[in-house]
């Protein structure tokens, strides 16, 4: 195999620890969208595993291309974990979720509950994922385990909302998957390439992400 030339994000170890560190704490402080836009910004997509099989290799880049991307490494390096007695860690993310983006159940039932003015309330919501949409390649889902929802009445009638979602060193493979709804044969992924991805994250759950 020949050498292969990777992006700065991975140009020696101290700066990738580094930018690594920057984009797990921009995942938590902005909630999800300022560190999704580090990730792609710095196309963490070129970096390759060597010990994988080589088709392996291809369908993990063409993913990261795709923009279907596991944000747990990102949260691994960040200065914002909570590190457990037994070594572990963990990081509670907080999710904006716009009123726009609800299932009509969900809003109905957030918007019943009465707040006053700068009051915030969690919910329990069994609709929270809703419009949750799952890949072909079934590997790649997960049903999130958290079902928590807080209700913010900021001023006189604005409501912000925030899930709020747990990630640790004990979270499954498939648990913070990005943009997974983008392997679908609607999309235009093709039958093997829906298999290989499967084969992708069997191979991972197995060995690791590293």
């Amino acid at each position: 195999m020949g050498r292969v030339k990777r992006p700065s994000l991975f140009k020696d170890e101290q700066t990738t620890k580094s930018k690594l560190k920057a984009i797990g704490d921009a995942l938590v402080s902005g909630t999800l969208d300022a560190g999704m836009e580090a990730i792609l910004q710095q196309q963490p997509e070129d970096i390759v595993v060597e010990r994988k099989p080589k088709y392996l290799q291809v369908t993990d880049k063409r993913l990261k291309k795709l923009g279907v991307i596991d944000l747990k490494p990102y949260f691994a390096k960040s200065d914002k974990r909570v590190i457990k007695p037994d070594g572990g860690w963990y990081i509670r993310v907080p999710i904006k979720r716009p009123a726009r983006k609800m299932s009509r159940r969900m809003y109905e039932q957030l918007r019943a509950i009465d707040i006053k003015p700068d009051e915030k309330r969690t919910v329990i919501s069994d609709y929270l994922y809703d419009r949750r949409r799952q890949s072909d390649a079934t590997l790649l889902n997960y049903e999130p385990k958290s079902n928590n929802i807080e209700k913010k009445r900021v001023g006189k009638v604005r409501h912000v909302y925030t899930a709020y979602r747990t990630v640790s060193d004990k979270s499954p493979a498939n648990s913070w998957i990005v943009n997974r709804k983008l392997i679908t044969a609607e999309k235009g992924a093709s039958k093997t390439f829906i298999k290989n991805v499967d084969r992708l994250m069997k191979w991972k759950m197995k060995n690791g992400w590293n």
